[in-house]
């Protein structure tokens, strides 16, 4: 064999061995990246793995951040639907009239429906809790009346707590009680009715029922008195105003709409205006106040309060406080319900809160010291 051809001959054999070799090479090669690479991640505390949780961090964070940023426009953008204002009375009362006036011009404030709905019965604790059971987003609300803070004195058992289960929105309005007798009673003032009392034990006096504000009114001049008296209670007060009329009691408390039409028929007098504010009514500018008539303990009002479940969103009550100071502001809103012997508040939601710890202050330790329970 030539030189030339073992060279030839050798040369095809290493290219031979060198492609059976490559595939090996090729693995071996692989095999270091990843172990050069896993190697390299461990001398660098881990650096890679790091680097995906902060990452990951870091996107969680922006997240949270959006939502942060979002919460307050959750609130100014309230309300995207329509509300509902639950009346734990029947249609037709004050409370319900109230209702139905605030109701529109919200409606027309949040360009939103705002329905009255009408949830009577059982002292209006059927209403109260049909709210206190709904969502926490502002769109179910309550026009609390005083029985808010009665009912649990009178019930042995309520399936909602008031303290736990709501939050206090805004203080609407007052409605001073009137304390009224026969228009053919001689009494001018409360002193003179005291004054009766006194001559002869066992003097009556109407209100809506046990534990209802005309009913506790009564029993703050029955102790101021001293002497007995009779409580009769009446599913409404246009059966107790009959039997005022009639003579069949001696005296009755009642809110002014209710009465107005028989002060001004001449059948029924008013002596005094109950109310803490120590202002006459506008309607009633001759009629004094239980303060101006030396009796300043003697002061009670019907009320309504906007109450929302427990947990609403502390942006929507706030809206929801502004914007029932915004309605009460109306010239005519204002006028209208003057012109019924309402004294309108529009406070905000703690100044609502305070209230009703006042009334409960006031109203519980009285209820306990009397018994009084549910009929």
């Amino acid at each position: 064999m030539s030189l030339s051809a073992a060279r030839r001959r050798n040369s095809t054999r290493d290219s031979r061995r060198t492609s059976r070799d490559m595939p090996g090479s090729s693995k071996k090669r692989a095999l270091r990246c990843r172990i050069d690479l896993t190697a390299g991640g461990a001398q660098h505390g881990g650096n890679l793995g790091g680097e995906i949780i902060m990452k990951r961090f870091a996107m969680a964070a922006a997240l949270l951040a959006g939502i942060a940023a979002v919460a307050p426009a959750l609130g100014q953008s309230y309300p995207v639907k329509a509300a509902r204002l639950v009346v734990p009375f029947a249609p037709g009362n004050s409370s319900d009239i109230l209702a139905r006036a605030l109701a529109q011009k919200l409606s027309e404030l949040w360009l939103q429906p705002v329905v009255v709905e009408n949830k009577p019965g059982a002292t209006t604790t059927i209403g109260t809790d049909f709210v206190a059971k709904s969502a926490p987003d502002g769109y179910t609300l309550l026009l609390a009346p005083p029985s808010f803070i009665v009912s649990p004195y009178v019930y042995s058992k309520l399936n909602y707590n008031r303290a736990r289960d709501f939050t206090p929105v805004s203080l609407v309005a007052f409605y001073p009680l009137l304390l009224v007798v026969n228009a053919a009673n001689p009494a001018k003032s409360i002193a003179d009715l005291m004054a009766q009392a006194k001559a002869k034990p066992g003097m009556t006096f109407g209100s809506v029922g046990n534990g209802s504000m005309g009913h506790l009114a009564g029993e703050l001049v029955h102790l101021r008195a001293g002497v007995e008296m009779v409580h009769v209670p009446y599913k409404s007060s246009g059966q107790a105003a009959i039997d005022l009329i009639g003579g069949l009691i001696s005296f009755y408390f009642s809110g002014a709409p209710e009465v107005l039409s028989n002060i001004r028929a001449g059948r029924i007098n008013a002596l005094a205006v109950l109310t803490p504010s120590g202002k006459r009514l506008t309607l009633l500018p001759a009629v004094p106040t239980a303060r101006e008539s030396g009796f300043p303990e003697i002061e009670a009002v019907l009320w309504a309060v906007v109450a929302a479940p427990a947990g609403t969103p502390r942006k929507i009550v706030d809206r929801i406080s502004a914007d029932i100071a915004k309605v009460i502001a109306v010239p005519d809103f204002r006028e209208r319900f003057i012109a019924q012997g309402a004294e309108l508040v529009g406070s905000t939601a703690e100044e609502a809160a305070q209230f009703i710890r006042a009334e409960d202050a006031k109203w519980g330790p009285l209820i306990k010291s009397l018994g009084i329970r549910a009929e």
